[in-house]
């Protein structure tokens, strides 16, 4: 299902996946120096198919994703910083797209609990917000209009996480696959 990155080798085969999934979409490449928590997604075969990065966030205005939109200032956020992770790298290889964002979903939902994650602050492309949001039914907030960034437009969002590992038996997604 997913594999933890802990190897010079997993770090190539994790910027591998999301450096050729930004590509074909035409954005712009980042490689951060923040210590994360890196997972490549698994698929039924075992294949390399997809990557998330969690990321401590900081209230600093002068952390990248505040830059873009100013989540250091939502009082949401504020109140304890210390229960808020930044999503990144949220990629999955074209030919592997469709079920194994549940896989996806499922590693964000448990990683969100073990770590007892209020909020994830993240910058999100438009079709994957509406995807989670209608399809899925992740509780999230876009907190401002679409902003460009990185070659795309993406929405500045607020994901309920704490909502949803509550409350895992309202989500057919992960009530499928206890």
């Amino acid at each position: 299902m997913y594999i933890k990155v802990d190897s010079l080798a997993l770090l190539n085969d994790f910027n591998q996946i999301w450096m050729e999934c930004w590509l074909e979409k035409g954005y712009g490449l980042e490689n951060g120096t923040v210590p994360s928590d890196r997972y490549i997604i698994t698929d039924s075969d075992d294949q390399k198919v997809g990557t998330i990065e969690f990321k401590k966030y900081a209230l600093d205005p002068t952390n990248n994703i505040n830059t873009v939109y100013p989540f250091h200032q939502k009082e949401l956020i504020q109140l304890d910083p210390n229960s808020v992770i930044e999503i990144d790298k949220v990629a999955i290889l074209k030919q592997y797209r469709g079920k194994n964002l549940e896989r996806l979903i499922r590693l964000f939902t448990k990683y969100t609990e073990s770590h007892h994650i209020d909020y994830c602050v993240v910058l999100l492309e438009r079709s994957f917000y509406k995807a989670l949001k209608i399809v899925y039914k992740i509780p999230l907030e876009a907190v401002s209009e679409k902003i460009y960034y990185k070659g795309d437009y993406v929405i500045p969002s607020i994901i309920y996480s704490k909502e949803v590992y509550q409350n895992k038996e309202k989500y057919s997604w992960n009530v499928s696959n206890k």
